[in-house]
This record gives structure tokens, sequence and C-alpha cells, in this order.
């Protein structure tokens, strides 16, 4: 299951870099040079080999280069001290094959304006710390049918976000569910969840899957979700 989850999101990264014409691939990794934006600007699918790092390395003066590196299980950037740790999330997902007991929530809408979509940039760049460039995710919303965003409105301002992303395998995947200051302990980022469960379930999905941070870990369990491995994220020791 673990390689599951990954998948997803690695697959939804390559969607990005793909639509936004900025996708690399070297023969060890890929990667989103992106210029103007934080989001998803990584170096993923790594292969686990020295001759993968001495590449990161080697690559790493480039112009826009990726200064985060993406990983999950056991891999040599653990060991090797030219790298350092970021930060770990967990790897969940849950079957969808029960009836989903979640209400219809009228909040909660499917973004389709750009100005719907500038909201959510805000949101998703307030909520994770991490400039998340508009442009480049309306070229992904208007260019794919595998990535629908929601947002919470509340007196008609957006206060909270979430995307689904359904793979290649149609594995429903839950992505920056988020939420400004001002929406926060309301429980809006577990009405975003249920509105993406229910849309997945209504798709035909039967697996959902999402990378949760501690904190946000035993949330996702009590709506249903199991842990099943650690997404890890490392940069090169200054």
């Amino acid at each position: 299951m673990n390689d599951i989850i990954v998948k997803n999101l690695f697959e939804y990264w390559t969607v990005v870099g793909s639509l936004n014409q900025s996708l690399r691939q070297s023969p060890y990794f890929k990667y989103n040079p992106i210029s103007n934006s934080d989001w998803p600007k990584r170096v993923f699918e790594l292969e686990n080999s020295t001759e993968a790092l001495d590449a990161v390395i080697e690559l790493l003066p480039t112009a826009n280069f990726p200064a985060r590196i993406t990983t999950s299980g056991l891999h040599n950037i653990q060991q090797d001290e030219r790298f350092v740790f970021n930060f770990g999330l967990q790897n969940m997902a849950m079957s969808l094959d029960a009836q989903l007991p979640f209400e219809e929530i009228p909040e909660i809408h499917q973004v389709v304006e750009t100005e719907e979509i500038l909201a959510y940039a805000h949101v998703a760049t307030v909520a994770f710390k991490y400039y998340f460039n508009a442009d480049v995710f309306a070229n992904v919303l208007h260019q794919s049918a595998q990535v629908k965003a929601f947002v919470y409105v509340e007196e008609g301002e957006i206060l909270g976000c979430g995307t689904l992303f359904i793979d290649s395998d149609k594995v429903a995947g839950l992505h920056t569910i988020g939420t400004l200051p001002a929406g926060r302990n309301k429980g809006i980022g577990r009405k975003i969840t249920e509105r993406l469960l229910t849309q997945a379930k209504s798709e035909g999905c039967s697996i959902a899957v999402l990378n949760a941070s501690v904190m946000g870990e035993p949330i996702y369990a009590k709506l249903g979700f199991e842990t099943y491995g650690e997404l890890q994220t490392f940069s090169v020791k200054e």
C-alpha cells in the first residue's frame, strides 16, 4: 500500500510538471525546476544508489534546480552525510468500498473561476508556508481531467482548500488540504476531506490516499485512514 500512496503523489507532480513544461528527467530521478513557484519544485522518484545522489550534487548549481529531495522507505540518502533531513509526512490510505456517511456541505464547491484559483493559491501559500503559484495550478486545472480543486467559502471569503487527483490506477489522492488562520479550529479541513472522499467515490475510486503531518495524522485516522509508511524530504547540507 505504501508504494501505491507514493506513486499517486509522484504521478501528480509529474502531471503538474508536464502540463507546465517544467518536468525534467535524468537517468536517476525526475525533477521540476519551476522558476516561479515552490510547488511542486522537488526531486522525486530518486533511484536508491550512490550514483543518483552524486547526480543530484552535480546538478545542484543548475538554474532553478530544486533544493529539496523527496523519497520514501529505506534509501541511501538517509546515511549520506551530504544531505540533511528536513521533515517527514505520514503515508495514509483508506478504502472507499463502504458507504460514506458524509453530508453535503453547501459551503464547499469546485474551483472554476480565475478568482477562485487565485484565492486557492493564497490559502495554500499561507497554510503550507511556501509559494503556491496560481498560474502553475491553473495550467493543471484547465488541462487535466484528473485534477479537481475545491474551496470552502464562508460569508464570501475562501477559508480552505483541497485537491483531488485521480491517478492512472484510479487511486484518489487528496492533496493540499489547508485553511487560513481565520478558518482554523472550525473543522473546515475535515469537511474538505469528506468532500474530496465523496467526489472520489462518485468517480469510481475504491482507495483514497494522502500524506499527513504528524499533527494531521490522528485527524485523518478518525475518518478511517491508516498509516503505511513515511514520506521523507531532504536537502543538500550547506
